[in-house]
C-alpha cells in the first residue's frame, strides 16, 4: 500500500513568497504569502518555508506521517538560465556604459542609452535576485520534516508560468479554456499561453524568443510605475491605476509608448529605437511629483497601451485556440482596471481570474500540479475558495479580552452582523476579522476595513486617518450579488474584487465613498455560500439603509501588509482612526473623547 503523500507548494520568486499545502485526497488545507506571518511587505528574499512556521503548518495541516513532496516554482535548470541570462546583461551593460563614457555623445544618444543601461542593471540585479531565492527555498522544510522529524520528503522543482497556468485553470469552473500568462519574466519568456482541457495543460505557439531584455508588459508596467515616481520594488504598481483615472490621453506619450511596445502573435516586441521618444516625454517630466499634471497624463497613457498590447494579445490567443473561456495568470492579471474590459474587448465570453494570480498564488499551483502528475483524480473547481490562509486564533482572542483594559469590548453569541451594521450605518470605520484570512492582496470580507459607502467624505477619512496614503487612492465596493446589475453597467460577477467595471449613473450618488474619478469601481461580489458572515452584514447594513454595499479595504496601513494575527489588528486599532474593531463575535469600541 503506497504511503500518503501531501504535497507542498513553494513560490520562490524572492518577492511574494508563499507556500501551499493540499492533502492526499486533492483537497487544498492552506495558502499564505509568507508576508503575513511576518509582518513584512512582499517579505523581499525571505523563505517560504520559515522553519518555525514550517513546523506549525505541518502539525496544523498535514496528515499524520504523510510523505511530503514539495515543489518550487522555477524549474531544475531556472538558475542556470538566469546566471547566463544575468551574465549576458552584464557584458551589453559594460559595453553601453563605455559607449557613455566617450566624449561627444549627442544629448539624443546618449538619455536613451542611460535609460535602456538603468533598465538592464536593474533587470540583471532581479535576475541575481531570483536566483538566490530559488536556491535556498524548500532547504528548511526538507531538513525540518526529512532529518528532524524522521519524515519522507521530497523536493520537485516546476516550470515558472506552468505554475501560473495550474494556478489559474485548477481553480477556474471550466473543463476547458484557454489560458494565458502575462507577467516580468519566466523562464526565456514573458508570455505562455496554454490549451486547458479536462484537467490537462498544453502549451500553445512558441516563446518570447530571442532576446528577452525587457521584452514584457510586466516590466513595462513596472517602468512606467518608476516613471510616475513611485516603487515596483514595493509594488505601487496599484498605484499606478488610481492615478490614471485622474490623468488625459497625451497624444505624443501615446505615439512614443506605442512604438515602444506591442504584442506580435502571442509574444510581446519592444522596439529599442521607441526609447528615444520615450526618453523626451521623461524628460518633460523630470522632477515632478504624482501630483502633476502630466504626470497623471502619463500613468492614464500607459494604462492605454497596456489596454491596447493586451487586447492584441488576448484576441490573437482566441483565434489560435478557439475556445471561450480564458484564464488569465501571471502579474499583469492584477490590473483589475483592465480586466473589466476583457470580455467587451476580445472574443472570449467569461473570464476567470484567481484571487492569487501573480507570484505567490503559484505555491497552490505547484501543489496542486504535483498532485495531479502522481494520478490524483481530476475534478473541475466549480468555486474555490480564497480563504485558504490562517484563522483567528481564539487563545489570542481570549487573551485580548482579559487584558485590553483600554477598550469596551463584548462578545455577541448572536446578532453581531446587526452590531455592527449599526455602527457603519453610524459613520463608524471598522476593522473587520473573521475566519481563515484571505489568499493573495486583497481583502475580501475576512481581514478588511470597512466602511458607510453613502457618505461622500468616507474615502477621505479612511484614506488620512486610518490608511495614511495618498489621496487619490480609490476603495473598493463590496455589493451583494444579488444586486450587482442595479448599480453597475453589464455587470460581471467579480467575487475576488479583480475586475473594475463601470457604475452606472444612477447608482453614483448613492454610493460616492466608492465611485472613482472616472465613475469606475473595482467591486467585490458577495454570495452567500461564499462567504455567509460577511453576506449577513452587508445584508444587514441594507436592511438599515437600503444599501446593498459597503467600503471595503485591506486591514492595513500603507507600506504594511494585511494584518495576520489578533495582536496586529489590535495594533493597527490602537493606532489609527478606526473607530470599531470586531474580531470573531468580540466588538471592540474605543471610548468617547
Amino acid at each position: 500500500m503506497r504511503k500518503i503523500r501531501n504535497y507542498v507548494g513553494i513560490a520562490c520568486t524572492g518577492h511574494d513568497n508563499a507556500v501551499a499545502i493540499v492533502d492526499g485526497g486533492g483537497n487544498i488545507r492552506f495558502a499564505e504569502a509568507s508576508e503575513r506571518y511576518l509582518q513584512n511587505k512582499r517579505a523581499l528574499q525571505s523563505p517560504a518555508d520559515d522553519l518555525v512556521r514550517t513546523r506549525e503548518l505541518i502539525d496544523d495541516y498535514c496528515e499524520p506521517g504523510a510523505e511530503l513532496v514539495v515543489t518550487r516554482t522555477w524549474s531544475a535548470g531556472a538558475r542556470e538560465t538566469l546566471r547566463a541570462e544575468s551574465a549576458r546583461i552584464a557584458k551589453r551593460a559594460c559595453k553601453l556604459e563605455r559607449v557613455l563614457s566617450r566624449r561627444g555623445l549627442q544629448q539624443l544618444t546618449a538619455e536613451p542609452a542611460r535609460l535602456m543601461l538603468g533598465m538592464w542593471q536593474e533587470y540583471g540585479f532581479l535576475l541575481d535576485f531570483v536566483r538566490s531565492s530559488i536556491g535556498h527555498s524548500g532547504n528548511n522544510i526538507a531538513y525540518l520534516y526529512g532529518t528532524q522529524m524522521g519524515g519522507l520528503v521530497s523536493v520537485r522543482d516546476m516550470d515558472h508560468h506552468l505554475a501560473h497556468a495550474a494556478t489559474g485553470c485548477y481553480t477556474s469552473p471550466f473543463d476547458e479554456a484557454a489560458c494565458a500568462v502575462v507577467d516580468g519574466f519566466g523562464e526565456g519568456s514573458s508570455v505562455q499561453c496554454f490549451s486547458y482541457r479536462d484537467g490537462k495543460l498544453a502549451r500553445l505557439g512558441d516563446d518570447d524568443g530571442g532576446d528577452s531584455v525587457g521584452m514584457s508588459l510586466g516590466l513595462f508596467y513596472a517602468n512606467l510605475c518608476r516613471w510616475c515616481g513611485f516603487d515596483p520594488w514595493k509594488g505601487e504598481e496599484w498605484k499606478v491605476m488610481g492615478l490614471a483615472a485622474y490623468g488625459e490621453l497625451d497624444d505624443e506619450m501615446l505615439l512614443a509608448l506605442r512604438g515602444y511596445i506591442s504584442a506580435d502573435g502571442l509574444r510581446i516586441r519592444y522596439d529599442a529605437a521607441g526609447l528615444t521618444a520615450v526618453c523626451g516625454l521623461l524628460n518633460r517630466l523630470a522632477g515632478k511629483s504624482y501630483e502633476a499634471a502630466e504626470v497623471a497624463n502619463l500613468a492614464r497613457t500607459g494604462q492605454q497601451v497596456f489596454c491596447e498590447v493586451m487586447t492584441d494579445l488576448l484576441n490573437n490567443l482566441r483565434e489560435v485556440s478557439g475556445m471561450r473561456d480564458l484564464v488569465l495568470g501571471g502579474g499583469c492579471a492584477l490590473n483589475s482596471s483592465y480586466n473589466g474590459q476583457i470580455l467587451e474587448r476580445t472574443g472570449f465570453e467569461r473570464l476567470h481570474v484567481f484571487a492569487a494570480p501573480a507570484d505567490d498564488g503559484n505555491a497552490l499551483g505547484a501543489a496542486l500540479h504535483s498532485y495531479y502528475a502522481d494520478g490524483g483524480t481530476w475534478r473541475p473547481s466549480h468555486h474555490t475558495s480564497p480563504y485558504l490562509g490562517s484563522a483567528v486564533a481564539e487563545s489570542s482572542l481570549q487573551a485580548a479580552l482579559e487584558h485590553s483594559k483600554a477598550f469596551r469590548a463584548t462578545r455577541h453569541a448572536n446578532g453581531l452582523a446587526s452590531v455592527v451594521a449599526r455602527h457603519l450605518a453610524a459613520g463608524k470605520i471598522v476593522g473587520w476579522m473573521q475566519g481563515r484570512a484571505e489568499f493573495g492582496p486583497r481583502a475580501l470580507g475576512n481581514r478588511s476595513i470597512l466602511a458607510d459607502a453613502r457618505r461622500a467624505d468616507m474615502k477621505a477619512r479612511v484614506n488620512a486617518a486610518v490608511k495614511f496614503r495618498e489621496s487619490f487612492r480609490p476603495f473598493a465596493p463590496s455589493i451583494l450579488h444579488e444586486h450587482g446589475s442595479e448599480y453597475f453597467e453589464n455587470y460581471q460577477e467579480s467575487p475576488w474584487m479583480e475586475r473594475t467595471l463601470r457604475f452606472r449613473p444612477s447608482a453614483r450618488s448613492k454610493v460616492p465613498a466608492v465611485v472613482h474619478v472616472d465613475g469606475t469601481g473595482r467591486l467585490q461580489s458577495v454570495r452567500r455560500e461564499a462567504n455567509p458572515c460577511y453576506h449577513e452584514l452587508i445584508a444587514e447594513f441594507h436592511r438599515l439603509t437600503g444599501v446593498p454595499m459597503v467600503l471595503n479595504t485591506s486591514f492595513n496601513v500603507m507600506g504594511r501588509p494585511i494584518v495576520h494575527s489578533v495582536e496586529d489588528a489590535l495594533a493597527a486599532f490602537t493606532t489609527t482612526g478606526l473607530d470599531v474593531l470586531a474580531i470573531g463575535n468580540c466588538v471592540f469600541e474605543k471610548p468617547a473623547a
